[in-house]
């Protein structure tokens, strides 16, 4: 007989390879498409064997989104070891503040895509159904988000002071530049798959002139 642990780990088991293959029909079909049976199905359990480890599909599809907020916090994570902030002043050109601030763009971007790379189902699933049809799922999504935007802005105010104190503006900052390289990844990646191979230098242009923006606007509100 096994073992509490071993059923423990073999439920656990299950519940990943339910998840994985929601994430594979998601990929060919769209998350609307999703049912208790079609996921089991191709999971190879039966059917009746789906509520053992969820209630109802949108249940699995939180987990899923639960999954996609680890590994966007762990990318976040990552991405703050590897940024350097601006060490800018007042007087500075705004190619010295360019120069500066592509320490802070390029691996905020590289780490985004490696990330994305390593979870391309999940991340798409995330970004795809912010706006989608699951009421459950968009607001877990909704839930996640406002902590990685809050998590960036957070950082952003500590970047030597750099950027906006002011945490509202901080947050937009925040969520105009997850916007930015969301939005690209999804623009370049595809089906099944999602493996993105994508030119990042229009991503990072855009995060460079945001970040400029904030700059300047910054100082001007000092003098």
């Amino acid at each position: 007989m096994a073992s509490r642990n071993e059923a423990k780990q073999q439920k656990e088991k299950t519940s990943q390879a339910l998840i994985e293959s929601a994430l594979e029909l998601c990929a060919e079909e769209g998350y609307a498409s999703l049912s208790l049976r079609s996921v089991a199905r191709k999971a190879g359990i039966a059917p009746t064997s789906f509520y053992r480890h969820f209630r109802e599909i949108d249940e699995m599809g939180v987990a899923m989104v639960e999954q996609a907020k680890e590994a966007l916090d762990g990318w976040l994570a990552g991405a703050r070891k590897k940024m350097t902030f601006p060490g800018v002043k007042a007087g500075d050109s705004p190619e010295k503040m360019l120069a500066a601030i592509e320490l802070l763009t390029r691996p905020f971007v590289a780490t985004f895509t490696d990330c994305f790379n390593a979870n391309p189902r999940l991340f798409h699933l995330f970004f795809q159904e912010s706006s989608g049809c699951a009421p459950l799922l968009r607001s877990a999504i909704t839930d996640a988000s406002d902590g990685l935007i809050r998590n960036l802005a957070g950082i952003l105010k500590r970047s030597g002071k750099a950027f906006p104190g002011n945490i509202d503006e901080a947050n937009m900052i925040a969520e105009t530049m997850i916007t930015i390289v969301s939005r690209n990844v999804m623009e370049n990646s595809s089906p099944p798959n999602f493996q993105l191979n994508y030119p990042t230098e229009p991503t990072i242009q855009k995060l460079n002139l945001l970040l400029l923006g904030a700059l300047i606007l910054k100082q001007t509100k000092q003098e």
